[in-house]
């Protein structure tokens, strides 16, 4: 797999039916691609969730996918300092920022994900792998 990507997948609060600054940042600064997917778990962390991503997984993880090619460095280090991922945070991060294969518009694309780097036990699962489903908010 190449190590850099133009596309960000999200799957929690930075997805566009939230109105919070950074997703706000995010909407402004690429390009909304389509509703997509990845084989993981999503987790319920109370007021935001976290995903896993598991290769061979038989639940998937729902998400948004975003064109970032035109803001690509200035969108993932803000990003990062709002998932709090980088060497200015105390390791080991809450979040990772790794590429992962992503099903989007009948297309495989590698999307630049923000992984929950904590240890799942105990977490409630999100079985529909949807954050908004879970919510009960609109896409």
């Amino acid at each position: 797999m190449i190590d850099t990507s133009n596309f960000l997948f999200v799957y929690g609060t930075l997805r566009p039916v939230f109105d919070n600054s950074f997703s706000l940042y995010l909407r402004q600064r690429s390009q909304y691609i389509g509703e997509g997917s990845f084989s993981g778990l999503l987790y319920d962390l109370g007021s935001y969730p976290g995903a896993v991503y598991q290769k061979n997984s038989p639940t998937l993880v729902v998400g948004t996918v975003y064109d970032i090619s035109k803001n690509n460095e200035t969108v993932l280090t803000y990003l990062d300092y709002y998932e709090g991922v980088g060497a200015e945070f105390e390791s080991p991060t809450e979040y990772i920022r790794m590429l992962v294969p992503v099903m989007c518009n009948e297309h495989l694309l590698n999307c630049w994900v923000y992984v929950y780097n904590y240890p799942s036990e105990g977490k409630p699962v999100i079985e529909s792998g949807d954050y908004c489903h879970h919510l009960n908010l609109s896409r």
